[in-house]
């Protein structure tokens, strides 16, 4: 076993249980045995069994427990460090203060001794085991065991990330489904291109999308008919995720709104656990239309689709530790602005158009410091931004627009019915993004997870 490999696999947590079976439960627990599909109460029960059968202290101060347990994977390992100690039944009284768990799958059933006995040499001396036991905290832990490996914190092995069981059997029965229902399409909706099960795709003929939260630059698709969307989708809702997914495909002509699309989506995107048949709406392709309207400017699908990332990053990130509700208004501009007035001095006069378009990357922090002004982006369907900080005054507000919005929503819907503009709101409230058209809601994106204000 090489040490690297053993060191850079190691989880550390800090170990507030006072009682040995505590203590195994919560280093269970830190492993996220869900991700692979197993229940951490099976993990237990093999760790308990072979307890049972033969304590696994190694010494006063150092306790190994292990198990074998029926799983595709190779080995976890999760180390847990407590200052205060932990009852580990030694006749002598003396708490255990360093806990390391090993959970072994049947691949390396065979060659377990070897796992094994790399740990017990890593950590055989007492004099690296006090150092760990009085580390500052898990980080310095990590360094720790890195340099007894050899290794800069830069040079950490990085494992291949497992396929969840559960992801794996959720591909092979939406596969059936798309086959089923005459699906035009697959859609799972990732974290990277690493946790899509390839193998099983490999054999299947039809057109696969693949909307990913991160960008994998050295990853080569092999398998035809696959279709790769980058997008910020971490922090939406399950629904949502496979709505941005299929805005995304419209964006390129990949879908129409006549058949379905299979989609799998999960709470995160490492772990699938959904499945859903949607059909695209069709409104979609009115969103992303280039076709002239009456001479006015036209909105470009690439602005459009670059309004809504930012509006969804703003609407998870906050601004300053606090929540931000926005609103971009896109294209007509010339007649958007017949019914706007200026609240401040507008930041973007003066500059030239490359250096305030919406597609420029740098404009990003710009945009979403803006964002605390009141008022709203005007922007061309070009991209380029025209000002931040208007105030929008429509005639009035469509009859037909449902109770209980906002101001800001009720702006945005009313400007959309007197110009051919799109509007598109963050919600300071609730984080949801809505894209409103002739009056209606056409697009809405809801938050789900925890954010970062």
């Amino acid at each position: 076993m090489d040490l690297g490999e053993l060191v850079s696999a190691i989880r550390i947590v800090e170990l507030s249980a006072k009682s040995r079976q505590a203590a195994i439960k919560s280093l269970v627990q830190a492993a996220n045995w869900e991700d692979e599909g197993i229940a951490p109460d099976t993990v237990l029960h093999a760790i308990e069994e072979r307890e049972a059968a033969a304590q696994t202290l190694v010494s006063s101060d150092f306790a190994l427990p292990h198990a074998f347990i029926d799983w595709d994977g190779d080995f976890r390992v999760v180390m847990g460090r407590s200052r205060q100690g932990v009852d580990y039944g030694v006749p002598t009284g003396q708490k255990v203060q360093l806990i390391v768990l090993l959970v072994i799958g049947r691949r390396l059933q065979q060659t377990h001794v070897e796992l094994l006995a790399a740990l017990a040499e890593l950590l055989k001396q007492p004099e690296f085991r006090e150092q760990l036991i009085e580390a500052k905290d898990a980080r310095a832990i990590d360094v720790m065991l890195l340099a007894k490996a050899g290794l800069q914190p830069d040079q950490r092995r990085q494992r291949a990330p497992g396929i969840p069981r559960l992801t794996l059997t959720l591909v092979k029965q939406a596969i059936q489904l798309v086959e089923s229902v005459g699906a035009q399409a697959l859609l799972l909706a990732v974290d990277r291109l690493e946790g899509v099960p390839w193998e099983i795709l490999a054999s299947w003929k039809g057109r696969v999308l693949l909307v990913t939260t991160e960008h994998s630059e050295d990853f080569e698709i092999e398998r035809d008919d696959t279709h790769v969307f980058d997008g910020l989708h971490a922090t939406l809702s399950r629904l949502d995720r496979s709505n941005l997914g299929l805005l995304l495909a419209a964006s390129q002509g990949l879908l129409n709104d006549k058949h379905s699309v299979v989609c799998v989506t999960g709470a995160d995107g490492r772990r699938l656990d959904s499945i859903s048949i949607t059909k695209p709406e069709s409104h979609f392709r009115a969103m992303l239309s280039e076709k002239n309207r009456r001479g006015v400017d036209v909105v470009r699908p690439a602005v459009m689709l670059r309004i809504l990332s930012i509006a969804v990053e703003i609407a998870a990130e906050g601004r300053e530790a606090h929540p931000v509700g926005t609103m971009f208004i896109v294209g007509d501009a010339r007649n958007v602005l017949r019914h706007a007035q200026q609240l401040v001095l507008n930041p973007f006069h003066g500059y030239s158009k490359q250096l305030r378009n919406i597609l420029d990357p740098s404009l990003a922090e710009t945009i979403k410091e803006y964002a605390l002004i009141d008022g709203a982006f005007v922007i061309q369907g070009d991209g380029t931004v025209l000002s931040a900080g208007t105030y929008l005054m429509p005639k009035s507000a469509p009859a037909s627009l449902q109770s209980g919005l906002g101001a800001r929503h009720q702006t945005a819907a009313a400007i959309t019915v007197h110009t051919l503009c799109m509007a598109i709101t963050v919600s300071q409230s609730t984080g949801t993004v809505t894209v409103f058209r002739n009056g209606l809601t056409v697009f809405r994106l809801e938050r789900a997870a925890t954010t970062k204000w």
